[in-house]
């Protein structure tokens, strides 16, 4: 897990991730894979930097989850049209289903 402030999260990492180009490849990816795709669930979303990307640059509709209560806050204040769950990606359940269920960078590891 992140052991730096969650606030800080976004700063220390947007030196060195090109988040922007990044959501535009899920993008694209997900267009190609399934064209109809709409709906997305982001797994350990973080400060959902990604999903806020997806939504607001792509017209994806993005619900995130987190483990940590700090990170999860932040989520929410950038996913307004999204609903952000807490909770352990091992043993969760969303109201509903999703066309694309996403884990990126290191959390799966």
């Amino acid at each position: 897990m992140f052991s730096a402030p969650a606030e800080l999260y976004d700063l220390i990492y947007s030196g060195f991730k090109d988040y922007p180009a990044e959501s535009g490849q899920l993008a694209a990816t997900i267009r190609r894979a399934y064209p109809q795709a709409r709906t997305v669930l982001d797994v350990a979303c973080g400060t959902a930097e990604h999903a806020r990307l997806l939504v607001d640059q792509y017209g994806f509709d993005v619900d995130g989850l987190d483990l940590d209560p700090a990170f999860v806050a932040i989520a929410r204040r950038k996913l307004r049209r999204g609903r952000v769950s807490e909770g352990d990606m091992t043993s969760f359940v969303m109201p509903g289903r999703y066309d694309v269920v996403q884990c990126l960078f290191s959390s799966i590891a």
